[in-house]
């Protein structure tokens, strides 16, 4: 059973305060990626990159200065894709008890640095010699006063030393303290309302949660997707091309006689061939006329038809070669 003095909700003080801060000392990138932070406990970065609209090397550039000043935390979880592959994600979110201590060091802190400037400054002389240019602090005025003459002298070239009004402080530190006071009340009124609150643990460390803006975006890209790939995209990618048609070759060797005898079907005059084309003018070569018509290659001069060639020859060439063995 849960106490009833812890809360379950961030109270909305928390929210002005963070939202107060990061305005009052930040830029606005980082008001930006704080006030999602704020309004979603816990955060991918994924989905921030998606809602600010910043390249993830910004993104992460604005988070680190929040994260190194211990404005907001990160915790990286691993996840499973459908496909089953595991990637790293990161989440943020802001622990409002580390918050409050924080912005309580840090003014505190503020404060003291310019009470010690004021402690520094205060009633502090600075002298300059016109002759030598030579500085001298307040506590060197024992070493220029000359008790002959009553005045300060330059221990150097021994003329009488000014008051160098350029080394003094420009704003009284009194009215710093002041002033920092003035403008830092609205944020101790606010630390003022949470120094009783307890937040549980829940609320300190949030789960991640889903945008519900980016789920609708996601939902309807799916439903676009899916009305693309239904029965228009399968209608449409019948009509082109397959890969079997790719490595399908229709060739087609045509003949001119082929050629000649269609022109002359279809009613068009056959060019009539040249006659170097016809007949050679190479003397004992084929003609495409004869030769070729006929099936067969002529005799060239250098070949000799074996039926005209005598039975005679042939007998005394095996005798010839009888005798020799």
């Amino acid at each position: 059973m849960t106490d009833p003095d812890v809360a379950t909700e961030v109270p909305a003080v928390l929210k002005r305060l963070a939202k107060y801060v990061v305005r009052g000392f930040y830029g606005l990138e980082h008001a930006l990626a704080l006030d999602i932070l704020i309004r979603n406990p816990c955060v991918k970065e994924d989905d921030m990159m998606e809602l600010l609209k910043f390249d993830r090397k910004q993104l992460r550039a604005v988070l680190n200065t929040l994260k190194g000043d211990k404005f907001i935390k990160c915790r990286m979880r691993v996840e499973t894709a459908t496909d089953g592959k595991t990637t790293r994600h990161n989440y943020y979110f802001i622990n409002y008890r580390l918050l409050v201590n924080v912005v309580k060091y840090k003014l505190d802190h503020m404060r003291r640095r310019i009470e010690t400037d004021e402690r520094d400054s205060t009633n502090r002389a600075s002298f300059k010699c016109p002759n030598c240019c030579s500085t001298f602090t307040d506590l060197e005025a024992n070493q220029l006063f000359d008790p002959m003459t009553g005045m300060f002298r330059c221990t150097f070239c021994q003329t009488e030393v000014e008051e160098d009004e350029l080394a003094m402080p420009k704003k009284d530190a009194r009215t710093l303290v002041a002033r920092f006071n003035e403008q830092i009340e609205p944020i101790y009124a606010l630390l003022r309302e949470t120094e009783d609150i307890n937040l549980a643990y829940e609320i300190l460390e949030p789960e991640p949660t889903e945008i519900p803006s980016l789920r609708q975006n996601k939902e309807r890209a799916a439903a676009a997707a899916a009305a693309a790939s239904g029965p228009h995209r399968e209608a449409w990618a019948s009509k082109g091309p397959s890969y079997e048609d790719l490595y399908t070759q229709d060739v087609v060797i045509s003949m001119e006689e082929q050629e000649d005898l269609q022109r002359a079907a279809e009613g068009k005059s056959v060019k009539e061939r040249p006659i170097w084309l016809r007949e050679s003018t190479v003397q004992g070569a084929y003609s495409e006329s004869g030769d070729l018509k006929d099936g067969g290659l002529g005799t060239g001069p250098f070949q000799e038809p074996e039926e005209n060639r005598p039975m005679g020859d042939e007998n005394e060439e095996v005798m010839q070669a009888l005798l020799i063995h």
